[in-house]
């Protein structure tokens, strides 16, 4: 009896070895898996700045030092070297070959040749720069952290430091000429220029300093991450809460701007103007537009296109813009953002 159990169990094993073996084959063999969405990327680091001096020539830059050009209206895109291997924050084209690049630790980078060559410029100082704007070719500004402002007049072969330097971020500036600019920041900070920074003045939006009680905490003004002068006297500025603020007399007197973005409270990050169109991009995919030059807004739909948020923007004209931001997103709209497009990034799923 006990050899008869001995090979019952012996013939039981071998059966249970060879279906495993067939149970195994079966499990190993490749599982189709489903196919990925066709996301293009034009690189996958997140994205600060873009330029686009016209419709073809656009610059976008980031994380680690990363930039970016298309010379054919984004449809290709190639990498140009950079000296450094920071974060670069912010980029002033004048023309397609002429432009500036600031980013961390003080960095200034030039081209003179499209960005064929870039070439370090040295300031003198090492805190951050987060934008620069330049007027012309020899003319420019860049500010940065602890209140940093710093100006060429010489197109960056030199630069010497303006204002009086605060425990705030200038986190935007912008120049309608020579002569007249302005600075925004933390906690609603406005400084305006009209004599090219020899004086700066400091401006204030009544409409988004908080009415506090005795009984609350003390609060501060949202900040505001972005500004734009179309001349001297039409400016806009963008921050949190969703807050854009407008002007009409060179700051003088600002007022806050009603849009759809103030409901959820995205932060805006960006503010741009070409003619009558106005942008603004945000958190979330968020982008809105104006028409009459930024007296009304509405949503512009690249919400519906991206998720990720959105740094940056710049109009070549009226019609041709580019939106960057998180994890290589490229926008493009060709219709003065009736209609964008996803050139890089990550694009939500349209609906069939």
């Amino acid at each position: 009896m006990k050899t008869q159990y001995t090979k019952r169990m012996y013939v039981s094993a071998l059966l249970i070895s060879i279906l495993c073996c067939f149970a195994g084959m079966s499990c190993a063999k490749p599982q189709t898996q489903p196919p990925k969405p066709p996301f293009t990327f034009v690189t996958p680091n997140h994205l600060f700045a873009v330029a686009s001096p016209d419709p073809q020539h656009i610059w976008v830059i980031g994380f680690d030092s990363v930039i970016m050009h298309s010379a054919d209206g984004g449809t290709t895109w190639k990498p140009q070297k950079s000296p450094v291997t920071n974060s670069l924050c912010d980029a002033s084209f004048v023309s397609a070959t002429t432009g500036w690049i600031v980013g961390r630790v003080g960095t200034v980078l030039h081209t003179a040749d499209g960005g064929a060559t870039w070439q370090k410029q040295e300031t003198g100082f090492t805190n951050h720069l987060f934008a620069v704007s330049f007027a012309d070719e020899r003319t420019g500004w860049a500010v940065g952290d602890f209140g940093t402002i710093i100006h060429t007049a010489d197109g960056g072969a030199t630069w010497q430091k303006q204002g009086a330097e605060e425990d705030k971020i200038y986190n935007d500036v912008s120049f309608a000429d020579a002569l007249h600019g302005w600075v925004v920041g933390e906690y609603g900070t406005i400084y305006a220029t009209a004599d090219g920074g020899a004086t700066w003045k400091k401006q204030e939006c009544k409409d988004i300093i908080p009415v506090a009680t005795e009984s609350e905490w003390e609060s501060f003004a949202p900040s505001l991450y972005s500004v734009y002068f179309s001349d001297a006297l039409n400016g806009l500025a963008c921050g949190m809460d969703g807050t854009i603020i407008a002007t009409s007399d060179g700051g003088t007197a600002w007022r806050k701007v009603k849009n759809p973005a103030e409901a959820s409270k995205v932060t805006l990050y960006k503010i741009k103007r070409s003619g009558e169109t106005c942008l603004v991009a945000g958190q979330k995919g968020t982008t809105l537009v104006s028409a009459d030059g930024g007296a009304t807004w509405r949503m512009s739909g690249t919400s519906d296109t991206t998720k990720s948020w959105l740094r940056d923007m710049d109009m070549a004209d009226a019609l041709h813009g580019f939106a960057v931001g998180a994890r290589g997103t490229i926008l493009k709209t060709d219709d003065g953002a009736g209609t964008w497009k996803v050139l890089s990034g990550i694009a939500v799923a349209q609906k069939k």
